[in-house]
Order: C-alpha cells, then structure tokens, then sequence
C-alpha cells in the first residue's frame, strides 16, 4: 500500500514539474490564447485573439459588426463566407494555418541592412516609434517595424537579455523565438501568423516582428544579448518599495536612481541587493536614516 502511494505520489509530482516546465521555456503565459482554435461554444469563446481576428476581416471587408472580441454564431457565419472566399473548407474553425491566409503582402525583409553585424550585438526597441533597433559594437546597424503590446497589455520596458531561443515553425509565434529575462511573465521576441498587424500596436505584450525580418537577426543574437525597450505608457507604482519586488514600477525606479547618479545594477525589474544599495547610498547622501526602501520621499526625490 506504501509503495502504491509512493509511486502515485511520484506520478503527480512528476506531472506538476513538467506543466510547469513546459509554461515556463516554451509556452509564454501571455500568449497561450494565440495558439489555440477558434470555434462556436457555449457560452463563446472570447478575447483579443478574437478581437484581433475580426479587425482583420473589417479591413478586408468581410466583417460588419462590433469588435468585441466574441467567436459567435456572427462570427462563425463570416469566417465561412472567408474561407469559401479562399477556397478553402468551410468550416467556421479558425486553426492556426488560417490567419496568415489572410495577409497578402511582400515576403522579404523590411530591414534597414540585411548584412550581419560585424561587432557585439545589443538590440535597442522603441514602443512609440513601433521600431527595433540593431547594434554593432554601440552604432546603429539595422532598423526594423515591430508590433508591441496593447495599452491594456503593455510590452516591458526595461534591460534584459535573451535567455531561450528556438524555432516556432507554423504558429502564432511565427518562425522564430526568443525570450527574455522580464520576472513577471513570458516576453519574447518573435515572428507572427499575423503580418498585418506589424506596425501596430497589437500584441498582448510580446515583441512581434515579419517572419523574414526575425529570420533575418535570428542568427545575430546569441543567448544573453542584451535587449533595452523603452516607451512612453504610464506605469503604476507601489509604494513604499522595498527589495524583493519585481514589476515595471521597479524598473522606473532603477532608472531614475540612476539619472539621480546612483548605481542600482541593470534596469531588469528586480528589487535585488545592489538596488538596495544605490537606495541606502542615496539616503545617506541626503542625510536620511539608510532603510533602502523606497518611501514617498524618495520617490519624490527621483521623481521617476
């Protein structure tokens, strides 16, 4: 009976470390909903994917209803009309291989260069101009458009670095991937199933790029090249902030305790010991008791 139970015991906790591997290196959590079926169910299916869809078939001039991003009866009726219109079986299910049925642009790179960079790489990517930015040796290389995250789903500013790649062929991840080191979700770099969508804000937070312009850099970014995003959204803040905390309101402030002349370490979002630092450095240069938590004072002080 004790062995039984040992071995059930084992099966779960085996089970557990796999789902939770498998979301953390090849499922980003943030983006599960771009890989899954579209089909008509009670209640229906919801979300931006879908909401994403049917901004698509308005432009193309299938879809007249409201952009609420419900998969109903309406939306089953128009996808059809769609897939008849594309020669394909109409089925009202949206799989992953339809939605770049519904791009017909060019298939080359959009990119400023094509050659590979002969220094170090670091990439820099602009939220507000909707650009990413290559690097050779600290100079401007090559320039390309991105899709970044909606408002409501906003991309992470701050400075990581590329921890994961691999090869996403045929789905919403396009044809290539790389991860970041963000602490609060699974971010990437990638390629997409809807080209339209480059030059848009349009994402639930990834960096989405043409299949041919990520194939193109693919090559040029090794594991544990850096990444700087930056943009221009409001961020909310916590405070008082103490070490232990991660989030986008944390990387604020490690950029401004470094305008400030203070050293907290990289921008990465982490509330760690060298942070806690440049806060006790700075309390004590203002002749404040050296707690290394940020208060409102601080946070007046630095006003991030």
């Amino acid at each position: 009976m004790k062995r039984w139970l040992y071995t059930a015991g084992l099966v779960v906790l085996v089970i557990a470390l796999g789902s939770v591997l498998l979301r953390e290196f090849f499922v980003p959590e943030n983006y599960i909903c771009y890989n899954r079926k579209l089909y008509l169910t009670d209640p229906p299916l919801t979300g931006a994917d879908v909401e994403e869809l049917q901004l698509r078939l308005r432009e193309l001039g299938f879809f007249i209803g409201e952009v609420n991003g419900i998969y109903d009866e309406e939306m089953v009726k128009v996808v059809k009309d769609v897939q008849h219109s594309l020669g394909v079986s109409p089925s009202g299910e949206v799989e992953v291989d339809f939605w770049p049925l519904l791009y017909h642009g060019e298939e080359y790179t959009q990119g400023s260069n094509t050659e590979e960079p002969p220094g170090e790489v670091h990439l820099e990517i602009y939220l507000d101009k909707l650009q990413l930015k290559v690097f050779s040796d600290g100079e401007e290389w090559a320039a390309f458009p991105i899709s970044p995250g909606r408002p409501a789903t906003p991309s992470p500013m701050g400075e990581w670095r590329v921890t994961d790649k691999s090869y996403r062929p045929n789905d919403a991840f396009g044809t290539r991937w790389m991860r970041l080191s963000v602490p609060w979700g699974g971010y990437g770099v990638h390629g997409t199933n809807a080209p339209w969508s480059i030059g848009r804000v349009a994402s639930l937070g990834c960096i989405r790029m043409y299949n041919k312009d990520v194939e193109l850099i693919y090559p040029w970014i090794p594991v544990g090249t850096r990444i700087i995003i930056t943009g221009d959204y409001d961020v909310k803040y916590r405070i008082p902030m103490s070490q232990g905390q991660v989030g986008q309101d944390v990387v604020m402030v490690q950029w401004a305790l470094r305008a400030a002349g203070f050293c907290p370490g990289e921008a990465d979002g982490r509330f760690d010991e060298e942070m806690t630092e440049a806060v006790v450095q700075l309390q004590r240069t203002m002749g404040m008791e050296p707690t290394g938590v940020v208060d409102e004072t601080i946070f007046w002080l630095i006003n991030p």
